[in-house]
């Protein structure tokens, strides 16, 4: 008697416990219904690979962890990824996957997009206005996406520049560190070609300030004494236009 009483217990109880549990709105998720972790981190990475497209270097992607106590409804097609608003396309980064239906959701998965370059480091301290030879730089490996003001990959294009300010061995040069020396330098002795629509008239004269090559200079007349401005077009000529 006891033992039959106390089946019956069991199951009115456990018919409460159904009860309570429709009436929550709870229901089991039935397996295979969850969206995988592993694709949706997997759908992010084939999303960073396509922004590296015919970029150049050795490129790595990282994929954020999530946390794998997430559940969400499995996706009925596959999700889609794009940038998050505002992101990059290269170094730190956020890729949003997205999910239409049956369910909708949304997650931002934190990427490291990185591309590496050899890029022209100086191999020694360099000082201010100093022309740079090859001696002075070396190719460095490098992350580039950290390089926001600019590298240079070729020895090639920086020998023979002139520095804007002493530098330290091992520094990334960048555009603003270097400049075009001056062709003319002040009071060299110059040709000037002054120019007019069906007449060009040579004379010599005088730099008054350094000019590199289409730089804009002041410059003296040798036998009126006139000071004119006119463009620097080679080491040892200037153009004016006249009207």
């Amino acid at each position: 008697m006891n033992s039959i009483l106390s089946d019956r217990d069991r199951a009115v109880r456990f018919a409460w416990v159904v009860l309570l549990l429709v009436a929550a709105g709870i229901r089991a998720e039935p397996e295979g219904q969850t969206e995988s972790i592993a694709r949706i981190r997997a759908i992010a990475h084939d999303f960073a690979v396509t922004l590296t497209d015919g970029l150049d270097g050795e490129i790595e992607i990282q994929v954020g962890q999530l946390d794998q106590r997430l559940q969400l409804t499995r996706c009925a097609q596959v999700p889609t990824a794009q940038l998050a608003p505002g992101a990059r396309r290269e170094g730190q980064t956020t890729i949003q996957v997205r999910c239409a239906g049956p369910v909708s959701w949304s997650l931002f998965i934190p990427v490291r997009i990185e591309r590496y370059l050899s890029v022209v480091v100086l191999d020694r301290p360099v000082e201010r206005q100093q022309m740079i030879g090859p001696a002075d730089l070396r190719l460095e490996r490098q992350a580039v996406s950290s390089l926001t003001s600019g590298y240079f990959s070729d020895l090639e294009s920086v020998i023979g520049l002139r520095t804007r300010r002493r530098l330290a061995a091992g520094q990334v040069l960048i555009p603003a560190h270097v400049e075009q020396p001056p062709l003319i330098k002040r009071g060299q002795e110059i040709t000037i070609y002054a120019v007019k629509p069906g007449l060009t008239v040579q004379m010599k004269g005088i730099a008054l300030e350094d000019g590199r090559l289409g730089q804009r200079i002041r410059i003296r007349n040798s036998s009126s004494k006139r000071i004119v401005e006119g463009y620097v077009e080679s080491a040892d000529t200037v153009r004016i236009a006249v009207r």
